[in-house]
């Protein structure tokens, strides 16, 4: 057998499964053979990867582009991402228009700009999101949307426009109808926070002198709020038979939650949290760099999160990536009521996983895997993603366990001119990425021209 590409003498991370010394082979985008390392196979090209670990290329499934800069100055700087082991990411945007208008020019910007393979997750915003949300999904390969608990009955106000819905819970019960009836493989993230009780907090705290720390910012938006929102979207999702996608989890009091109600996940749930979450609190350094909603609470939390992970409760990891630079950040004011939501962090995802995780808690690099990788693929319906198996995309991060490194924007090969993990010192980074069979970084060196990213169309 000859192949265009093989990897050869490398730790293989399967994920789920473990670790295992295999060679692997490529054939143009796809992984063609998983060979005992005895076995001879021609080659192209041969990359010895002796003492590395070959994992599946990371998906990070929650970004924000588009946000603070262009779209076109987002998927450009995507670079970072792949530094960091990430190969496809999937994009949140929503807009109060028709996505059968809107989504063609997002796409094409993408396909011309991205460094990496990229698909999108739209935001439902008004009955006409819901009326289109069939041919949306047939006409683009979309199967992922998005549900703002947050902007409950105020997306007019947020948007500026006169037809938003509610996004009461009545909204989200008959948006997972909708999406069922279409096809049991579409998704929907659900951001969970109660607003009744953010809102009423944050409306005291502002009547007081508060000092401009994250450990304010934490006040606005308790764990027990996220938990309640939580707990309710589970169990209308229930009542659906739906298919949720839980964003962004940042509290212990929602990991409490999951461990109570376990009828609760058995089908059609999957739980997400952040890197933020699991190496920042609210007295981390950074300070209001990080602010961001829902917010970064205590180490408590911090350690309850971590246990989810290693429980099983919790089974995704995205970033909540919005690309900004502290002039955008702080473009009207430095205090806690001024700094804008958000912040850049892609590229450290995989690191910082393997660092805080496996180095420091022993979490199995196969978990690591699974919930940066595997996972995501299966719930977001990237049916060739996610995987190192005969069929698959050669998707990479091939990684040095001992490397060690001080995170900077410009390690990152970043455009942003800072990073709420800066100064932080991480074990265990790529020294080559691979997407789609080419290798695109290698030595923490991007290799390739923006604008190879292909856009990923999902079936259902």
């Amino acid at each position: 057998m000859k192949v265009d590409l093989l990897i050869k003498n490398g730790n293989v991370v399967f994920p789920k499964e473990g670790v295992r010394k295999v060679n692997i082979g490529v054939d143009g985008e796809k992984i063609v053979g998983i060979f005992d390392p005895e076995m001879k196979v021609e080659a192209n090209e041969t990359l010895d990867v002796t003492g590395l670990y070959v994992m599946p290329g990371v998906i990070d499934a929650h970004q924000h582009l588009g946000i603070y800069n262009s779209v076109e100055e987002d998927f450009r700087d995507t670079k970072q991402h792949a530094v960091g082991g990430i190969t496809t990411v999937v994009n949140y945007d929503r807009q109060p228009v028709s996505y059968l208008e809107f989504f063609p020019k997002v796409r094409q910007i993408g396909e011309e700009n991205s460094y990496i393979d990229f698909s999108y997750s739209l935001g439902i915003l008004t009955e006409q999101h819901i009326d289109e949300l069939e041919e949306v999904v047939k006409t683009f390969g979309l199967t992922s949307f998005k549900f703002f608990r947050n902007y409950e009955r105020r997306l007019n106000d947020i948007f500026k426009i006169d037809n938003g819905i509610n996004l009461s819970s009545m909204d989200l019960m008959r948006i997972l109808e909708k999406m069922k009836e279409i096809s049991p493989k579409l998704i929907l993230g659900v951001h969970c926070e109660n607003m009744d009780i953010n809102r009423a907090l944050t409306a005291e705290l502002m009547q007081q002198d508060v000092d401009d720390t994250l450990a304010t910012w934490s006040k606005t938006s308790p764990g027990y709020a996220e938990a309640e929102s939580l707990l309710s979207t589970l169990y209308l999702n229930h009542i659906v038979g739906g298919n949720i996608f839980a964003v962004h989890i940042s509290s212990g009091a929602s990991v409490d939650v999951l461990e109570k109600v376990p009828w609760l996940l058995e089908t059609g749930v999957t739980i997400e949290t952040c890197p933020h979450y699991l190496t920042l609190t609210e007295e981390s350094e950074t300070g209001l760099h990080a602010k961001v909603g829902p917010p970064i609470h205590s180490k408590w939390d911090q350690d309850r999160l971590w246990e989810g992970i290693e429980k099983g409760l919790i089974n995704a990891i995205g970033t909540d990536h919005v690309p900004n630079s502290r002039n955008v950040k702080f473009a009207t004011g430095e205090g806690v009521w001024d700094a804008k939501f958000g912040f850049p962090g892609a590229g450290a995802l995989l690191p910082l996983m393997i660092t805080e995780g496996h180095k420091k808690r022993g979490i199995p690099l196969e978990r690591i895997a699974q919930i940066t990788s595997y996972q995501i693929a299966k719930a977001f319906n990237l049916e060739e993603k996610g995987k190192i198996e005969v069929g698959a995309d050669a998707d990479f991060a091939i990684v040095d366990l001992e490397t060690t490194k001080t995170i900077t924007p410009e390690l990152m090969h970043a455009q942003s001119d800072y990073s709420v993990y800066e100064g932080m010192e991480t074990v265990g980074w790529p020294v080559y990425t691979i997407n789609r069979g080419e290798i695109i970084v290698k030595d923490g060196q991007p290799t390739k021209e923006l604008g190879r990213g292909k856009y990923i169309r999902r079936s259902i």
